[in-house]
């Protein structure tokens, strides 16, 4: 699987269109938390997140079980962002072991936050 496609994801038509939006630094909201709790619930994840992949960052518009001080923070830069790839490709992405996997084994999410599997949908 090839990396993620900076065009893709620098992409000025998909950036504006994520920026027409208005989520990006929005609150909570309630219909968002609802569907991350189903998420986490359904596929027992006790990490769970809905991400925005800007041009430089990752904001997390709902979260389940981050650590602070990310659950507060909400947002990761892109060099720590396995959601990039899922953009890059619009695809799902299914990783067991992260430290071990060609597309992310050098994330910073793996040494800094301990991630190993991941689950990622456009």
């Amino acid at each position: 699987m090839p990396n993620a496609d900076p065009a893709i994801v620098q992409s000025p038509e998909r950036l504006n269109a994520l920026h027409r939006l208005n989520l990006l630094d929005s609150a909570p909201e309630e219909a968002f938390d609802r569907l991350t709790r189903l998420a986490s619930y359904i596929i027992g994840a006790p990490i769970t997140l809905v991400s925005l992949v800007d041009a430089e960052r990752q904001f997390f518009k709902s979260q389940i079980g981050l650590p602070e001080p990310l659950a507060t923070q909400r947002e990761t830069p892109l060099s720590h962002s396995f959601c990039q790839h899922v953009v890059a490709t619009n695809k799902p992405l299914i990783i067991d072991d992260a430290r071990q996997h060609e597309l992310v084994y050098d994330n910073l999410a793996i040494r800094d936050f301990d991630v190993i599997a991941y689950l990622g949908m456009p």
